[in-house]
């Protein structure tokens, strides 16, 4: 399946704060975002994504509240979980802004950027919880959230390595 399947590119970009040219949907495309959102789901549950597959296959009037539910839990997830992917790399390719009076180029960085990071994995982890209750109740119980423990964090750069400040 692609990408397009759980999200949609401008729901990433949205999530991301960016528009078209900041974040192409050529770089969304990329294989490597959908095989991390496949990876993210079967972390929960290896059954996870073959039913949502069989969710997605039906028309929305055709759900039950249960499938609703979770092609809903997994579509919400799906966006900050590609936009915490994407955001990772961000500041390197995509352009904040660009002009032609002498061809400069500005790239994300900063604490600004920052902060939208921290708010698309807060989103992505209130989401996570939402998807694994949303998916105990199409499977007829109830599951319970796993917390990860946290093993290593990033630490911001003293300096910018575009602008050298």
């Amino acid at each position: 399946m692609s990408l397009t399947t759980y999200c949609r590119y401008d729901e990433v970009r949205a999530a991301l704060g960016v528009n078209a040219t900041e974040l192409a949907d050529t770089v969304l495309a990329l294989p490597v975002y959908e095989m991390g959102l496949v990876r993210e789901l079967n972390r929960l549950s290896t059954s996870l994504n073959p039913a949502f597959s069989t969710i997605a296959r039906k028309r929305d009037t055709d759900r039950t509240d249960q499938e609703r539910a979770l092609f809903a839990a997994v579509s919400l997830f799906a966006v900050y979980a590609v936009a915490s992917q994407v955001g990772v790399s961000l500041p390197n390719f995509a352009p904040r802004s660009v002009s032609d009076g002498k061809a400069s180029l500005t790239r994300f960085s900063g604490e600004p950027f920052e902060r939208v990071l921290e708010r698309v994995d807060a989103y992505k982890t209130d989401y996570r919880a939402a998807l694994v209750e949303a998916f105990g109740a199409f499977q007829g119980g109830s599951t319970q959230v796993s917390r990860m423990p946290t093993m290593a964090v990033a630490s911001p750069r003293a300096t910018d390595p575009v602008t050298g400040s």
